[in-house]
């Protein structure tokens, strides 16, 4: 009887909150009504790009990126997204962590794997940014898979233009070469769950990808929050 009264006083003073829009909700919704309206998640989903197999795009770039995300870019989602990424808004990492793994169980249930990573920052953009919200990610599905976390693996080793400025083939082109593996990483014959927050065109996880390969990693497979539909991906 006690622990429900505490639980009313803290539910009254601290009161859950959904984690797209910020609207109070029961603790047992997790999302509010209107956000699970609005939330779109995708279905019968093309593991090479991301997209759903009706709206497949591995024959346009060639990637192969073996990846799972639970939510198309838009709407809701997007917003909150935006938030995690530019707005420091960095608890939101546990709710996408969370539907990431659901994604990752659901799709890769027969993969073991060793570790979990994520597309790196320079160290300039990590300084003025104060966080790296895939490394975020990371954490979280890390902690949930009860993996081991590489959060610096993978080294990006210049400056490049942001994705999102870019259009067309500028994205394509933007990140070769970009990446590198930490010299003291032991990867040898591992499989990987690498995470970003978004993929776009998949360019900056398939740089990730084919790095990670040619240093004698097995396999690595691809998560992110969200793909972005091909009609808005030069926005």
């Amino acid at each position: 009887m006690k622990s429900n009264l505490l639980f009313h006083i803290i539910s009254l003073i601290f009161p859950a909150r959904c984690p797209i829009c910020n609207k109070i909700v029961q603790r047992q919704s997790f999302l509010c009504p209107d956000c699970i309206r609005d939330v779109e998640r995708i279905a019968d989903q093309c593991h090479g790009c991301g997209c759903s197999k009706k709206a497949c795009l591995c024959g346009r770039n060639g990637f192969h990126l073996q990846l799972t995300a639970p939510f198309a870019y838009k709407g809701n989602i997007r917003a909150a997204i935006h938030r995690f990424k530019f707005r420091d808004e960095r608890e939101l990492a546990q709710y996408f962590g969370e539907e990431i793994v659901k994604t990752v169980k659901r799709d890769f249930s027969q993969v073991d794997f060793d570790l979990v990573t994520c597309v790196p920052q320079t160290k300039k953009r990590r300084r003025e940014k104060g966080y790296n919200q895939s490394a975020l990610l990371a954490k979280s599905i890390a902690a949930s898979l009860n993996l081991k976390l590489e959060e610096n693996l993978l080294i990006k080793t210049r400056e490049t233009a942001k994705q999102h400025e870019l259009k067309g083939k500028s994205r394509l082109t933007n990140l070769k070469g970009a990446f590198s593996v930490s010299e003291t990483a032991e990867i040898k014959d591992k499989i990987i769950l690498l995470c970003d927050d978004i993929k776009t065109t998949g360019a900056t996880l398939n740089e990730c990808r084919k790095t990670l390969l040619k240093s004698g990693v097995k396999d690595v497979y691809c998560a992110a929050i969200a793909v972005v539909p091909d009609k808005i991906q030069g926005e």
